[in-house]
């Protein structure tokens, strides 16, 4: 890694480092971060130990309002990765990634955008071999890759499944990790606050808007589970953040689908929330009508 030379200027969001001959990147990178600064070292590691030349990538790194060093931290890492642009904007508090996400890619000038966790970690040829794809494949405008998944307890590699629609539906195959090409932002996705599966609907819009998608099936990056991952909180309010997102993407799902997720929010008893991380199918919310039915008529005495 070779310091970049250049010297922060002030501006009101943040630490703006900007290298001499400026043009449009290929990747820009966005990191949302909430006092996450323990992990940064790991994760500007990562980023400056790519295949890919660091000349083509702008990183924008948006605090959510931490109190930890994590924006010290960032400064450091800004001076010793010599990317085309470099920017720390420390917001407000807002308390959920997706807005977070989307005020780093409001800014964001690159040919591919990305959003990564700061926790997460890369590997070297992740940037090179993504990238290399989707200029070889111009029919396709997004792309994930397998992973590492690292826990206390030790570490696995996931492989997911080749992209399918009708699973999309009932489930979230894609990482929060995936690059994409920028005409996919500027067709006027972005991240909802609504919902704690906020990936999930976000590559639901992004389907809905025609994109197209493709797994590469390589393990190219680290996934660290840990007790303040995110992921957590998103969990305990599982069955509300499947039925909003349907109700935010209502034409993607079956009539059947939609009435559910309408009851579930409404409190009906006979809605359920199913398995985590599972939005039911139409023949799901049958069986549930089915059994509630037969409940109905026991109680009656009939």
């Amino acid at each position: 890694m070779g310091d970049s030379g250049s010297a922060p200027r002030i501006r009101a969001s943040g630490l703006k480092y900007q290298h001499k001959g400026a043009r449009m990147p290929r990747v820009s990178i966005v990191i949302p971060n909430y006092n996450y600064g323990r992990f940064a070292d790991r994760l500007f590691g990562s980023i400056a130990a790519q295949s890919m030349p660091l000349g083509d990538m702008e990183i924008f790194f948006v605090d959510d309002g931490s109190n930890d060093d994590s924006l010290e931290r960032a400064t450091h890492w800004a001076t010793h990765i010599p990317c085309e642009r470099f920017e720390i904007i420390s917001l407000s508090r807002i308390g959920k990634p997706g807005p977070v996400r989307n005020h780093g890619l409001a800014l964001a000038t690159g040919e591919y955008l990305f959003c990564m966790d700061p926790d997460d970690t890369l590997h070297p040829e992740y940037l090179a071999r993504c990238v290399n794809t989707l200029e070889n494949t111009p029919k396709i405008d997004l792309i994930y890759t397998d992973y590492r998944e690292n826990t206390l307890d030790g570490s696995r590699e996931v492989g997911l499944p080749k992209f399918n629609q009708g699973l999309l539906r009932i489930q979230n195959i894609l990482p929060s990790t995936a690059l994409y090409r920028r005409e996919v932002w500027d067709a006027g996705i972005r991240y909802r606050d609504n919902t704690e599966y906020e990936d999930w609907d976000y590559w639901i819009q992004c389907l809905m808007a025609g994109a197209n998608f493709i797994r590469l099936p390589e393990v190219l990056y680290n996934y660290e589970i840990h007790t303040s991952n995110f992921s957590h909180h998103a969990q305990k309010n599982d069955g509300h953040a499947k039925a909003q997102i349907v109700l935010n993407n209502v034409s993607f799902f079956h009539p059947l689908v939609q009435e559910w997720a309408k009851d579930y929010m409404r409190g009906r008893l006979h809605s359920q929330a199913f398995q985590r991380g599972h939005i039911p199918s139409p023949k799901d919310v049958r069986a549930l009508l089915k059994t509630v039915e037969q409940k109905v008529f026991k109680a009656s005495g009939f």
